[in-house]
């Protein structure tokens, strides 16, 4: 088979094998990124379990609410909370890291005061 001719055969089924219409499709409809953190409502009941664990953690500030909640799969889970606290300067807004390691404990990786 010469090269012209594998090529009109080859060429039609690429086309077929990765359509157009995803490379076209607007950035707010396209499939997350593997292994990034993912939106999540703040009445999840992980994300509630999460906030517990923290406030465990930071037994000096009291967690009022949780405003914003991202979740990220690792191995186990890691949550990111932005929250809104109170402690001894008053109200501030935090945004904490937790991990939820496969064995079932918990590990505080950050928090920061917004």
């Amino acid at each position: 088979m010469d090269l012209r001719r594998f090529a009109f055969v080859l060429c039609p089924l690429l086309a077929a094998a990765h359509p157009a219409q995803a490379a076209t499709q607007p950035p707010s409809q396209a499939a997350p990124m593997p292994g990034s953190y993912q939106s999540i409502e703040a009445t999840d009941p992980g994300v509630q379990e999460a906030k517990e664990a923290v406030q465990r953690y930071l037994a000096s500030l009291r967690i009022e609410e949780v405003r914003e909640a991202w979740t990220q799969i690792v191995a186990g889970q890691n949550f990111k909370l932005m929250c809104r606290v109170s402690g001894e300067r008053g109200p501030s807004t935090w945004l904490f890291v937790i991990w939820h390691r496969l064995d079932g404990t918990w590990q505080l990786d950050s928090a920061y005061r917004m």
